[in-house]
């Protein structure tokens, strides 16, 4: 049984409204009994989302009681994951997953069910239930509105929830549709002795198919009981009439008018005990749910579909371990990857383009480069010509040289923007709802790492590699080289990524990426020297000067070094300084991640 007792949310509101204070539920209290569809109507804007979120845990209340069986809902321990189930009204599952596959990986995150044979049963089962067995081998983004609610809907019935709760889940829908999901929700009511289905909607239209009825209007409950009642209490001839009535009194008046006759319907209607439930239920369901009377209405929910096997039990649900959850985070991130041919191909032109773009500017210069292979000191003793083409040579090679590192970090950090920029906030609803179903954000962020850790290794590796094996071996120990870029690629890798786990949208997050990367160059040194009482509180922030600054400072030992001093007034950072500000950043930006991956975004 769900119960609510003078539920209130209080936000910070206008200046202009009560004591600075937006009221967006005031004293709601219902109680709905187990085996239960129940739908929350209301104009734009009363309340009914708030509500539900509210139920779910998404919001908290600022005050009264959510209990259910007598458990108080606002303790987490209280309820676990996988007794509630909830839709929201968007679209929740990746575009270029398989509905089987969608359901699957739901089920690997959320049960321990792939490691028993029960696995595929409970697979067939929910796609049965659901009507979506005909549609398993096809992917997400070829469903229709009504499908990718079904899809909505199965992939919360995997740990087989006894508190489900639906966010306009026909809105927008045809009557066909709307009606054929709604008649799905009043047989996912019949499919659990304790199951209560809530369905916000805006739609009058299949009302009757309900048990009862919620209207909400600025934040109270104006009205709950049955369909048929609803239109003698508010003395209306049709349901849309219920919307005007609402708006010849005020809220207030509305409630307290409820608040005397709510007993009574309670009475009248089977409301007001634990073992309380609609007639037409009761009878169907005796003392438990019958498989019979569950397939009959399945049946009737999905009249095109042959008559379903025999009923499924799912075990009960035990969450799996963080490892569990991080593998499959993994494998269904490769599979998203491998099918955007567009991604595998942008990914492809910058693995090998990049390095070719810093070979072309390095090829006229590999001369001079080779030039400064020996100090010249006695030549330029004796001769004041040599000592001055000598000199051009150290400018020109140092310049070269300083560029060409430097051209390196910004292309790797370019990547790695365009790795990281979009990779949590892209799928940030997908991991609210996984959160919600019990996701570990250690297994999220660790499956992120892993992932965007092999673009890492293959484009800064591929990089420094590359331009060194055509250019001849620009100067300087190459080791130290390979891992200041791998650094620098990693930091930003990881800054990015939690700029995107912190931004509402993927258009914000990228374009603070872009911005980022922007000013690597300009802020490095490398090219303009910042004012001295600036420079100490820039560099520390810029990736690009410490991987630019600790690779020309291995070079310490070569000819090349002093060239690399006449062409840059910035003090030069040692290649273990540079690198351990390097993995700071790298520190820093999981921290982030960590902080946006934990703090709840619903409403992005």
């Amino acid at each position: 049984m769900l119960k609510a007792l003078n539920v209130c949310l209080e936000v910070e509101g206008p200046q202009d409204s009560e004591n600075g204070t937006l009221h967006l539920l005031r004293e709601v209290s219902f109680t709905v009994p187990p085996a239960h569809l129940v739908a929350i109507v209301g104009p734009s804007g009363c309340g009914k989302t708030t509500l539900l979120k509210v139920i779910t845990g998404i919001q908290q209340q600022t005050s009264g009681e959510l209990l259910w069986d007598g458990r108080d809902l606002s303790d987490e321990e209280d309820l676990h994951p996988g007794d509630l189930g909830y839709v929201p009204q968007f679209s929740v599952a990746y575009d270029l997953l398989t509905v089987e596959e969608s359901i699957a990986s739901a089920m690997v995150l959320r049960t321990q069910l792939s490691k028993t044979d029960d696995f595929i049963p409970a697979l067939d089962h929910i796609l049965e239930v659901t009507g979506l067995t005909h549609l398993s081998d096809r992917q997400v983004k070829v469903l229709s509105g009504g499908q990718k609610r079904r899809l909505g809907l199965a992939l919360e019935l995997v740990t087989d929830p006894c508190l489900l709760l639906c966010d306009e889940v026909t809105s927008g829908l045809d009557p066909k549709s709307e009606n054929e999901i709604t008649n799905l929700l009043r047989v996912l009511s019949r499919g659990h002795p304790k199951r209560v289905v809530v369905n916000v909607t805006h739609s009058l239209a299949s009302l009757d198919a309900y048990d009862s009825v919620m209207v909400m209007y600025q934040g109270v409950l104006t009205y709950h009981g049955p369909p048929k009642a609803m239109m003698h209490y508010f003395a209306a001839d049709h349901p849309e009439e219920v919307y005007l009535k609402l708006t010849e009194r005020k809220a207030g008046d509305w409630h307290e008018s409820w608040e005397k006759h709510r007993d009574t319907y309670y009475q009248s209607h089977g409301f007001d005990g634990a073992k309380a439930v609609t007639k037409e239920s009761e009878a169907k369901r005796g003392s438990g749910p019958s498989k019979t009377s569950v397939r009959e209405e399945r049946v009737v929910a999905n009249p095109e579909h042959a008559e379903p096997s025999e009923e499924h039990d799912l075990p009960p649900v035990e969450t799996p371990s963080m490892m569990t959850q991080l593998f499959e985070l993994l494998r269904r991130r490769w599979t998203i990857f491998r099918r955007d041919k567009a991604q595998v191909w942008l990914h492809l032109a910058m693995l090998l383009g990049f390095p070719l773009l810093v070979v072309i500017f390095a090829l006229d210069g590999i001369k001079p480069l080779s030039a400064l292979s020996a100090r010249q000191d006695d030549n330029i003793q004796q001769e004041y010509q040599q000592m001055k083409q000598h000199q051009e040579q150290q400018l020109k090679a140092g310049g070269l040289v300083s560029g060409l590192i430097m051209l390196q970090v910004v292309l790797v950090t370019l990547m790695a923007s365009n790795n990281a920029a979009r990779e949590i906030a892209s799928e940030r609803l997908i991991l609210e709802r996984e959160k919600l179903g019990g996701l570990h954000p250690f297994a999220y962020i660790g499956s992120k790492v892993i992932f965007l850790g092999m673009f890492v290794l293959a484009q800064s590796l591929w990089m420094g590699f590359f331009v060194d094996m055509v250019t001849g071996g620009l100067p300087g120990d190459l080791i130290t080289k390979l891992v200041l870029l791998v650094l620098s690629s990693a930091a930003m890798t990881s800054v990015c990524m939690g700029i995107s786990a912190m931004s509402k949208t993927p258009e914000k997050a990228t374009i603070l990426c872009i911005y980022l990367v922007g000013f690597q160059l300009p802020l490095s040194g490398a090219v303009l020297t910042l004012p001295n009482w600036l420079e100490n509180w820039v560099q520390p922030l810029v990736v690009a000067f410490w991987s630019w600054s600790g690779s020309l400072s291995s070079m310490r030992s070569t000819a090349f070094y002093d060239a690399v001093k006449q062409v840059t007034s910035t003090d030069l950072i040692s290649p273990a300084i540079a690198g351990f500000v390097l993995f700071v950043h790298v520190l820093v930006g999981l921290g982030m991640t960590f902080v946006g991956v934990q703090r709840s975004q619903w409403d992005s």
